[in-house]
């Protein structure tokens, strides 16, 4: 399969029906937590994390407070890799945090299956923290407008988004599906072309992802699933709102879904972050080696 076949593939790939699309008639959708409290849950956990290793004083703090609070040296940021893959060192942390909450990341994973998905899936086996840190992100070119097929995911996994921390503005866009199919179609479903204009900030490929895009609310009474070929987006913390903002991502795939493609006998399904995470099950970076169904 030749360069434009690839092109081709994904482009296929982004015209079908998702199965996210089936299951929820939409292509976002926000899943209360105002009764399940996972937000408040996950905060509380990071809290008494950050208090026991004496990064904060005490863990009867608001983590929208953290950058008035801890040591400074956690938002240097250390450039890992090429384009974005910069990241500060208190993403370590975050990293770590989750490697000692399993349980609690799993009973949520296990919420996701039997009461709002509920068809057996993979999952991330970590997933990403991220610290949005008023003034310590300039070094990233935000917004980088992507979606995930553009950095290695398949184009049928399902986007999950919460945040830890209940800020104004949660400076998070995400676009309709039908505008996103258009602007891939003027790059030809080149992501590489795609992200050699992304990461060099131009001022009018910046503004065209804000007029496809609307920004998430209430993200801390909620959590947000979208379908992960919608373009979407973090941006600088918003100066009317200089809080620290904490978010959790990850994505899952429906078992009947997954396929690990290779293409000249490549993987296609192949993160381009620090890591180079495979998405399939049983990779360190990549999918859980069990489905959600087999765990329970």
């Amino acid at each position: 399969m030749q360069i434009k076949e690839r092109y081709k593939f994904f482009e296929k790939l982004f015209y079908e029906k998702s199965s996210f699309q089936k299951i929820f008639k939409s292509e976002l959708v926000n899943i209360s937590t105002k009764n399940s409290k996972w937000n408040e849950q996950f905060a509380i956990a990071l809290t008494d994390m950050l208090h026991s290793k004496q990064i904060i004083p005490t863990n009867d703090i608001d983590l929208r407070d953290l950058h008035n609070i801890i040591d400074k040296k956690y938002f240097v940021c250390e450039t890992k890799g090429k384009d974005n893959n910069s990241r500060p060192l208190i993403s370590d942390i975050g990293f770590e945090f989750i490697e000692s909450n399993q349980s609690l990341y799993f009973d949520f994973v296990k919420h996701i299956y039997t009461d709002v998905v509920k068809e057996n899936f993979y999952f991330q086996k970590t997933p990403t923290i991220r610290f949005h840190i008023p003034e310590y992100n300039k070094h990233l070119f935000l917004p980088a407008w992507h979606c995930d097929s553009i950095l290695g995911h398949s184009p049928k996994e399902i986007n999950i988004w919460f945040s830890l921390t209940n800020n104004k503005h949660s400076d998070f866009w995400i676009g309709d599906l039908e505008k996103t199919r258009e602007w891939l179609s003027e790059y030809n479903f080149d992501f590489e072309k795609w992200k050699k204009t992304c990461f060099t900030y131009n001022k009018q490929f910046v503004e065209k992802g804000y007029k496809i895009s609307k920004p998430a609310a209430d993200i801390y009474n909620n959590i947000i699933m979208f379908d992960s070929r919608c373009i979407h987006a973090a941006t600088y913390r918003d100066l009317k709102d200089m809080t620290t903002k904490i978010t959790i991502d990850l994505r899952i795939i429906l078992t009947k879904d997954f396929e690990w493609v290779k293409i000249n006998n490549k993987p296609v399904y192949v993160g381009d972050g620090i890591q180079k995470a495979e998405f399939r099950p049983g990779h360190p970076y990549g999918y859980h080696q069990k489905s959600i169904k087999e765990l329970i």
